[in-house]
């Protein structure tokens, strides 16, 4: 298992220095410290190599979400704050790294990002309707997942320069401001 890690930690590493198609077996092979062989014990070709660099970063993102505790005191704003700070913060290349994973064809990157999106939706209607006796919104799961695509899109667009604490304080301030525009 330790060398499927460091297979797949060596593959987003040359990835983010690449771009998708100069991000070779031999290169990843090389950056690991492996043989090609040793890839392809794991892996069948270079796209299950980047399906597996994504899946490592979105299980970073659920353990993130699904494992904080978020107490009674905090507001949508700060849920929403803090977890996109804690995601940003503690992969800042996240944002670039997704950039070059979507352009590699025959990976299930679209499938993927939409499954995350869909369980992050449906968590945080449940935490809204738990929280909120009163919502303006009339459809909240179409209110949420419009948010979801919202922060797809400035999560993948962003620049590196926008410190992470900015970039959540930002991005919560247009959830909530759209979930909650009376508040």
């Amino acid at each position: 298992m330790v060398t499927y890690n460091i297979i797949i930690e060596s593959a987003a590493q040359v990835l983010l220095q690449r771009d998708y198609i100069s991000t070779t077996t031999n290169r990843i092979s090389e950056r690991a410290g492996v043989s090609v062989g040793s890839i392809y014990q794991y892996f069948n070709n270079k796209n299950e190599i980047y399906d597996a660099v994504l899946d490592y970063y979105l299980s970073k993102i659920v353990d993130a979400i699904f494992c904080m505790e978020i107490g009674e005191e905090f507001t949508l704003r700060e849920i929403i704050e803090v977890l996109i700070e804690k995601i940003y913060g503690e992969w800042p290349q996240g944002p670039e790294l997704l950039r070059k994973l979507r352009q590699a064809p025959g990976t299930h990157f679209h499938e993927k990002i939409d499954e995350l999106k869909n369980r992050i939706v449906s968590y945080f209607s449940v935490l809204i309707k738990d929280r909120y006796k009163i919502i303006d919104i009339k459809d909240l799961d179409v209110g949420l997942e419009i948010c979801m695509n919202s922060i797809e899109g400035i999560f993948l667009n962003a620049s590196t320069d926008i410190p992470p604490a900015r970039l959540a304080r930002e991005i919560s301030l247009i959830c909530t401001r759209y979930l909650f525009p009376n508040n």
